[in-house]
């Protein structure tokens, strides 16, 4: 094999790396930031329930 033949294999290896890792990139970031969107919108619809406070008379 030749100089020409290694860096051939190594190119295509090194593109088939990339086109498997891109979907993967594409569904996890989705999925990270639909996760962060939902945290981020439900932090900011929850109500604080103070209970009232029982004064009794001495």
């Amino acid at each position: 094999m030749t100089i020409n033949d290694v860096s051939l294999i190594g190119k295509k290896v090194l593109v088939g790396v990339i086109v498997t890792l891109i979907p993967f990139v594409i569904i996890f970031g989705g999925l990270w930031l639909g996760r962060k969107l939902l945290e981020k919108g439900s932090a900011t619809k929850t109500a604080q329930i103070v209970q009232p406070q029982n004064s009794t008379p001495s």
